[in-house]
C-alpha cells in the first residue's frame, strides 16, 4: 500500500503479508499510512491491484482496479521508460512480462502453487535462519 503525490513521489508505504485475512490487513495498512500522512495530503483517488483486487476495491471504494500484469508493467515503466522485461516473484505466483516501446507484448505466469514464489522463499529462508525481509 502506498501514498504518492501528483509527481509520483512516494509519501508513505505499508507492506504487510495478508496471512489469509486481506480485509484486516488492508485496515491495518490504511492505519499505518494514515499515521504517516494525516493532515499533510488530500486523497484524490484510490487504485488497487493483486489477486484480491475486486474484493479490496469494493471494500475501499477504489476508483481504479487493474490486473497485476498491467500494474507491474506501468510501475516498471515509471522507473525506466525503456524497460523491456519484468520478472516478478510474488507471494502467490511468479510472472514474466515482455514490453516493446512501453506496450505489453507477452506475459506468462506460473500456476497457483507456492513453489517458486515469495512465500516459498520466505519459508525456506526462515528454516535456514536467514533474514530476507527488510525491517
Amino acid at each position: 500500500m502506498v501514498v504518492i503525490d501528483e509527481k509520483r513521489h512516494l509519501l508513505a508505504k505499508s507492506y504487510l503479508p495478508t496471512a489469509g485475512k486481506p480485509i484486516k490487513v488492508v485496515q491495518d495498512g490504511l492505519r499505518e499510512v494514515k499515521n504517516k500522512v494525516e493532515g499533510k495530503v488530500r486523497i484524490r483517488g484510490v487504485g488497487v491491484t493483486g489477486s484480491g483486487r475486486y474484493m479490496i476495491g469494493a471494500f475501499v471504494g477504489a476508483d481504479v482496479i487493474k490486473n497485476e500484469i498491467t500494474a507491474q508493467a506501468r510501475g516498471a515503466l515509471n522507473v525506466d521508460p525503456d524497460v523491456d522485461t519484468v520478472f516478478e516473484v510474488g507471494g502467490q505466483d511468479s510472472k514474466f512480462i515482455s514490453l516493446e516501446k512501453g506496450v505489453i507484448v507477452d506475459f506468462t505466469m506460473n500456476k497457483a502453487c507456492a513453489a517458486g514464489t515469495g512465500s516459498f522463499l520466505e519459508e525456506q529462508a526462515e528454516k535456514l535462519e536467514i533474514n530476507i525481509k527488510k525491517e
